[in-house]
Parts: C-alpha cells; sequence; structure tokens
C-alpha cells in the first residue's frame, strides 16, 4: 500500500499547462482518496495575496531576487512532510534560494525533518515556545538550546534528497554574547561567528567560499551561557525560500508572548506568512471563541508589525480526534470561528477542515491508512496529501493572477 501512495504521490496527481505552475489532478485525486472535497481547494479572499503573486510573477519573468515564504505551525509543520512538498513544488518552479530555517531538534530532545541531522560533544539545555515558564527564551526557529560547556560544539547535516541540497549562505541567530568558529564542509577556511559591541543587528550571515551540506558549530572557550536559536541556509542566487517554524503543542497565544522570537523574525523578510494553528487550542473541553480571536488578532497584529509588507495566508486544521476518544468538536468551533473571522476581515484562508471533508472525516483518513493511531497526527503519506492540496491551491492563485497580470 506503502509504494502505491508514494508512486501516486510522485506522478499522478500533479498537471502541467503552458509556462503555468502545476496543479493537482482534483478529479483523479477524488476517485483514490473520496473523503478529499476537492471543490473547497482554493484560497479564499485570495485577492489580498495579489503583491505576493506579483512578486513571483517578477522573479519568474527576470530570473532575479529572492521570494520568501515563512511557514508558523505547530507538530504538523514541524516534521515537515507536508510542507516539503510545497517546498519542492514551488522551487522546481521558481528557483531554489536554499532550505531556508532550520533548527538542530535532536539537541532539543525533539523530532526533526527527514532531511535533518545533529549531534554534540555535549548536553544543552533547551527550550520551545510552548513553556512560557521556563527561564530560556525561544527564538525565530521556536526553540532554543543552551549552554555554558567551555568549547561546547555540535554538528548539522543535510540528509540527501532528489533535489541540491547545498547552500553558500548561513544567516545564524545567536545571543548577543558568546562567540562562535563555524566549520563547513567543502570550506578550507574557518568562520568567526560574534557580534561586535553596538551590534543590533537581528542575525549574523556568513557566505561560504564552497558549497556545502554540512557544518559544525563551536563555542570559543568561556563559561558564559551560550544561546543558539537556528540557522537559515541559503544560496546566493535567485530564486525562492520557504522557510519552516513549526513547533510541537504550540497555540497562537503561545507565540504572542515569546518576545526573542517576534524580535528575530523580521530578519526572514518574509513576502508571505502560512499560518498553521489550532490543533492544540482544541485539546480542552470548551471553546472560548471571544479569547481565540483576540489572540488571532493579537498575533496577526505582530506580524504587521514585523514584515509590514508580507502578505498572510491562514489555514484551519484538519479533523482530529480529542484524546483519541471521538471527533473534536471544539476543533470544529475553533475552524469556523477561524473561517468567520477570516471573511469578515477580508484575510486570504485556506480551508483544510473543509477540504478533507470536515468534522468526523478523520475516521475515513485513518481506515486508509493515513492517520497515526493517536487520532491526531497524519501519517508521511497523509501530510503529503494535505501538501498538494495546499500547493495546487497557491498554484491557482498564482496562476490566475499571471494570466490577467
Amino acid at each position: 500500500m506503502k509504494k502505491i501512495l508514494l508512486t501516486i504521490l510522485a506522478g499522478l496527481f500533479f498537471i502541467r499547462s503552458g509556462a503555468q505552475l502545476m496543479t493537482f489532478d482534483e478529479q483523479a485525486a477524488v476517485k483514490q482518496f473520496p473523503q478529499i472535497s476537492a471543490v473547497f481547494n482554493r484560497i479564499f479572499n485570495g485577492s489580498q495575496m495579489d503583491s505576493f503573486y506579483r512578486k513571483l510573477e517578477m522573479l519568474k519573468r527576470t530570473g532575479k531576487g529572492t521570494v520568501n515564504i515563512v511557514h508558523i505551525g505547530d507538530s504538523h509543520i514541524q516534521a515537515d512532510y507536508m510542507t516539503a512538498v510545497v517546498r519542492n513544488g514551488l522551487q522546481q518552479f521558481f528557483g531554489s534560494a536554499g532550505r531556508g530555517m532550520v533548527f538542530p531538534y535532536q539537541l532539543a530532545i525533539s523530532n526533526a525533518p527527514p532531511d535533518i541531522s545533529s549531534s554534540s560533544n555535549t548536553t544543552w539545555q533547551f527550550n520551545r515556545v510552548t513553556h512560557t515558564e521556563i527561564p530560556i527564551a525561544a527564538g525565530v526557529s521556536g526553540y532554543v538550546i543552551r549552554t555554558s560547556t567551555p568549547g561546547a560544539s555540535f554538528d548539522f547535516s543535510l540528509k540527501g534528497q532528489s533535489q541540491d541540497i547545498s547552500f553558500n549562505k548561513l544567516r545564524f541567530f545567536t545571543d548577543s554574547n558568546s562567540s562562535w568558529i563555524l566549520q563547513a564542509d567543502n570550506n578550507p577556511t574557518p568562520y568567526l561567528i560574534k557580534k561586535e559591541e553596538g551590534d543590533d543587528a537581528l542575525s549574523q550571515d556568513v557566505q561560504l567560499e564552497n558549497k556545502a551540506v554540512s557544518f559544525s558549530l563551536s563555542s570559543l572557550p568561556s563559561n558564559a551561557l551560550k544561546e543558539f536559536y537556528g540557522v537559515s541556509l541559503e544560496n546566493s542566487g535567485p530564486g525562492l525560500l520557504y522557510h519552516t517554524i513549526g513547533v510541537n503543542g504550540v497555540r497562537y497565544d503561545q507565540f504572542n508572548v515569546s518576545p526573542v522570537f517576534w524580535q528575530q523574525l523580521p530578519a526572514l523578510k518574509a513576502d508571505l506568512y502560512i499560518i498553521s494553528l489550532g490543533t492544540n487550542e482544541a485539546q480542552k473541553t470548551d471553546f472560548d471563541e471571544p479569547a481565540f480571536i483576540k489572540g488571532v488578532s493579537l498575533f496577526l497584529q505582530k506580524l504587521k508589525a514585523a514584515s509590514p509588507n508580507a502578505s498572510v495566508l491562514i489555514t484551519t486544521a484538519a479533523d482530529s480526534y480529542y484524546r483519541g476518544r471521538h471527533p473534536n468538536n471544539v476543533l470544529r468551533g475553533i475552524n469556523i470561528a477561524l473561517f468567520n473571522y477570516c471573511n469578515r476581515e477580508n484575510l486570504p484562508i485556506w480551508d483544510l477542515y473543509r477540504i478533507s471533508n470536515g468534522y468526523g472525516s478523520s475516521t475515513r483518513w485513518i481506515r486508509r491508512g493515513l492517520m497515526n493511531p493517536d487520532r491526531i497526527h497524519f501519517t508521511g503519506e497523509g501530510y503529503r496529501i494535505q501538501g498538494q492540496l495546499l500547493f495546487s491551491a497557491l498554484a491557482k492563485g498564482y496562476n490566475n493572477f499571471a494570466s490577467s497580470y
């Protein structure tokens, strides 16, 4: 069954029309996966994304510049199964400007995307934005690792995929007090990463002589605390960057009270934010709609302050069970409230809840082996189908804009 699914995902559902973006062959998808309601697979209030589509069209036409997408979400995003499909599809068409934001999740005792590997010579303290009670502030990746061990270091590498995974530029997010030595593969000369006194830069960039797929980062000997928040792996040429910021268990309100995250976020220079939250807000027995919408509104205000010219796309969460017992009625209320809010405010929204067939639909995904036994998370194949759907919705929006521009 797994091999059949992977074969289908590799080619059957993608169709191409001239110079336009590939789209999901939704008729074929519905025949194979009747739990999909393809009629809803579009971006509502999509005209508000025209400024983003204009930047994509300019990149495609001129072959110059970089377009940045920042996808913020919870555990559905951290694993990167869904977002990898969208990232790879967009980069195949517009060109790749790199892997984007990454973090050494293994050092924070958390699950990493399949293409990320990290190890260290010491044990690190760690935190993520979900634990505001722990006095270690998480940064732009939603995570942080900290150590006071002299000479602490870690190794990081990208594991091979079908496309080029190399990078020649690194944008580091570290604390302001520590100094680090960077050694990248294929580069004989090490690089010093250090903030000078009075330097208020949000991040520190390193341009490599040669392309790399791995690096080691070593702190200079001292007893000072050293904190690492993440790194964006980039290429200096034109193309698209798709940063993923996924944090297990996170909610809108937890991001709202994470100051270091908001301080560092502008350095990613987002042209489009995609926001995929809501599942964790639904892990309770009741739903306070005014409080939820207030939290969403504050989150969007902070995004606007961080990136005044960026477009924003909200997504709803697919159906799941409450504590594995029954379909989650609170999640239904959250998704309806979120959709109504976006319509009132004329905000773009991609309604995965309805696309995946709404309340109780997770039972169908489970029966087809596309959802995990916890009845909250999907399998890799399930997430990849959702990724193809999101990619197709974005492709439709871009194609419609480009054809009339």
